[in-house]
């Protein structure tokens, strides 16, 4: 695999936004739904789409940061990322 951080992997987003991006959100923990090569195909491999959460519960899906603007977190848990992207999407069809 060529690109740095996997599907369903913890990141912080971080404050490093360029001035296009300047309204894009920054400081938050998110869950990696994919990079734009996963999602809609080509070989984009360092733009990445998101979950982002706040409270432990995911809250919006933000796409396209960069991946010098994501770090990994210490802690990872493809299940529990599994369960609480199920749980948005249930939340959001209701």
């Amino acid at each position: 695999m060529k690109q740095k951080f996997r599907k369903l992997s913890f990141v912080h987003v971080g404050n490093n936004m360029p001035s296009e991006m300047s309204h894009f959100d920054k400081d938050f923990d998110a869950i990696v739904d994919g990079t734009f090569s996963q999602i809609h195909g080509g070989r984009d491999i360092d733009s990445y789409a998101v979950f982002k959460i706040k409270d432990g519960k995911i809250i919006n899906w933000i796409a396209w940061y960069k991946e010098d603007q994501l770090s990994l977190l210490p802690e990872q848990d493809i299940y529990k990322a599994e369960d609480m992207i199920e749980e948005y999407h249930f939340r959001r069809r209701k």
